[in-house]
């Protein structure tokens, strides 16, 4: 009886472990499909932000040599360079298939290596299968994909950092290429971004370090190998990193990306701003300051811990068993250049901000916002790697039980909501085509939102370019006849409209002129117009100025149930005078829910002296059938 208790707890057991390897492996895997699908839903075949700059330049095909090795944002990244024009040429620039290549490629790579690396350093399936469950940190969403084609360049270092740690201790000893095989992956880290040309010298100095601290134990050719292999990257990040430095910091080279303010260590906000990128990387941070902040200090805390148990164990003479060697070899190093990859955008990010951006808070809510969050992804599942050695016999429960809390906290913290931020980029795409084939074939210069964020006064030089390499996006943006407004709500020549409109941050000058105030507005309200705003899904709004120099307009709108305005629910343009003065803009937002019956324009974001010459509502598209065919002035 006692025997079959034991051989029913031995199969449970069994049983109950078997299901935990397979939960861990497949949470990443699970949330790397979850973001291709998501990319596949609400990708956008549309150029992002600095894709453009190509496009514009003339450049989206060239694989010349003076421009891949080009510096720009302080770094030269000739690999990603080669490989976006690649795209181009084969797949016509396309970001759905591109970015669904990169995300396979890049993404597919990390988790492949991980899970080698995590195997060959714990040799226990169980362990290695509930510490690579942590990966899932890695694959949420806000990182390099679903905007930029080109962001993740920045991944580019990692891929062949880990690659190197996997060819240098993972293939067989006596393989005769190892060497130059992790020299040639330290050259390409360094090519792709300077943080992988740092990351290449760091990670080659700790293998180096390391061999130096266990030489008075046994394993002599684990030793032997971290010190040959150590070299070999740690002269190739050296290399890259003088290449790194020569290129961008030459006269003349990248004077934009020059000109950024450095924070230095000194500095709090540069610690501040680091530990934000630390919170983010375990996902979208807590609403209340106070509870973030101990999110913050508990996870560094956590890692630092673990650093310190992997440095404890290997220097010891002779104390550390295999396990411990293996695990420090790849995590140590790793760390070091995650803290160094951190420095490097804390000194460069931290000062990268609009003037109202002051104090502790707002530059720690700050570094939530950008992507540079990732690299501090690859560090937990080796954390939970020390947690495993520190524990052993208690390891698998306590994995277990941190692979459950993990899940908790990414459910708290918004890592499993992958759809929302591809969502929300297809919505910004969906307006940079509104915008652009209203203005296409105009015979004005087409000026979106997105172009001011590139230094892209005028989006028609890039549109040549695009048609002459047959860029893919070009077929859904012809130049096409224009159309009509749509079905007026307000307009500025019907003096009954005109008592719709009330003044608020101005001052009436004669003629029609008003000099205004710091924050002039217009409000308007449209009670009682047909469609009623409710049933109203896109809103359009034209207005035209006499003004006495360039500005800024914003409309402010609000969704069905929104109590007030909000920055979130807003367009901003910029506008320039012609010769006589004359400015003309056009407005076009969208709700899924309706809107308000009120708007606000701020025609001026300061004190200047204009005339409104013309100002039109209308509704672009309406949810309420025949409402169309009528419009509040029968139009």
């Amino acid at each position: 009886m006692p025997r079959n208790h034991a051989d029913t707890a031995a199969v449970t057991g069994t049983a109950t472990a078997r299901w935990l390897r397979r939960l861990g492996l497949a949470l990443p895997l699970l949330m790397l499909a979850a973001n291709l699908l998501a990319w596949l839903r609400w990708g956008t075949d549309l150029p992002f932000l600095d894709d453009w700059r190509a496009y514009n330049e003339g450049r989206s095909t060239s694989l010349a040599l003076a421009r891949l090795f080009e510096a720009t944002n302080n770094t030269i990244a000739p690999v990603g360079l080669a490989l976006d024009a690649l795209a181009q040429r084969w797949l016509g620039g396309n970001p759905i298939a591109y970015q669904t290549l990169s995300m396979l490629g890049v993404l597919g790579s990390l988790l492949w290596l991980q899970w080698r690396l995590l195997g060959w350093a714990l040799r226990q399936p169980l362990w290695q299968a509930l510490a690579f469950g942590l990966c899932l940190f890695m694959l949420q969403s806000g990182s390099y994909w679903g905007e930029q084609n080109l962001a993740y360049h920045q991944a580019l270092p990692l891929v062949a950092l880990l690659g190197a740690a996997w060819l240098n201790f993972g293939l067989a000893p006596a393989a005769p290429w190892r060497l130059a095989g992790v020299g040639a992956l330290g050259v390409v880290a360094g090519l792709s971004y300077v943080s992988g040309a740092v990351g290449a010298l760091v990670m080659g100095l700790g293998w180096l370090a390391l061999a130096w601290l266990m030489r008075g134990q046994v394993a002599a050719a684990l030793r032997a190998r971290a010190a040959s292999g150590g070299a070999a990257l740690a002269l190739a990040g050296a290399l890259g990193t003088a290449l790194q430095i020569g290129l961008t910091r030459r006269a003349g080279a990248d004077a934009l990306g020059q000109s950024m303010w450095l924070t230095w260590p000194n500095d709090s906000d540069f610690w501040v701003f680091l530990a934000g990128k630390l919170g983010r990387a375990s996902g979208h941070g807590f609403e209340a300051l106070a509870l973030e902040a101990l999110w913050v200090a508990a996870l560094a805390l956590a890692l630092l811990g673990a650093a310190a148990l992997a440095l404890r164990a290997v220097a010891g003479a002779g104390k550390a068993g295999a396990r411990w060697r293996r695990v420090a070899l790849v995590w140590l190093p790793l760390a070091a250049l995650v803290l160094a990859y951190l420095g490097l955008v804390s000194l460069g990010r931290a000062g990268l901000r609009e003037a109202g951006v002051q104090g502790a808070e707002a530059v720690f809510r700050l570094a939530y916002g950008r992507f540079h969050f990732f690299w501090v992804t690859l560090l937990l599942p080796w954390a939970a790697a020390v947690l495993a050695l520190a524990l052993r016999r208690r390891a698998a429960p306590a994995l277990a039980a941190l692979l459950t809390l993990a899940c908790g906290a990414a459910l708290a913290r918004g890592v499993f909501d992958v759809g929302a931020y591809y969502r929300s980029a297809s919505a910004f795409r969906a307006g940079e085509i509104r915008c652009l084939s209203r203005q296409l074939g105009s015979g004005q210069p087409v000026r979106c939102p997105g172009f001011d964020m590139v230094g892209m006064p005028d989006w028609t030089r890039a549109y040549l370019h695009a048609r002459a390499v047959g860029a893919s996006f070009v077929r859904y943006l012809p130049i096409v006849e224009r159309e009509g407004f749509g079905h007026d709500w307000l307009r500025w020549e019907m003096p009954a409209d005109r008592a719709r409109v009330q003044w608020h941050g101005a001052q009436p000058l004669a003629d029609g002129w008003v000099q205004t105030t710091d924050d002039p507005q217009l409000q308007l309200s449209l009670q009682g117009v047909t469609p009623a705003p409710p049933d109203c899904r896109v809103l359009g709004v034209q207005l035209a100025v006499r003004a006495a120099q360039p500005g800024v307009a914003q409309l402010f709108y609000r969704r069905r149930g929104m109590a007030g305005y909000s920055e979130l629910a807003a367009v901003r343009k910029p506008y320039a005078p012609d010769a006589e003065g004359l400015a003309r803009l056009e407005f076009a937002v969208d709700s899924p829910t309706g809107f308000e019956p009120a708007l606000r324009l701020d025609p001026a974001d300061g004190p200047v002296r204009l005339q409104l010459l013309d100002l039109r509502v209308a509704c672009r598209l309406s949810a309420t059938p025949g409402a169309a065919e009528e419009g509040s002035h029968g139009r």
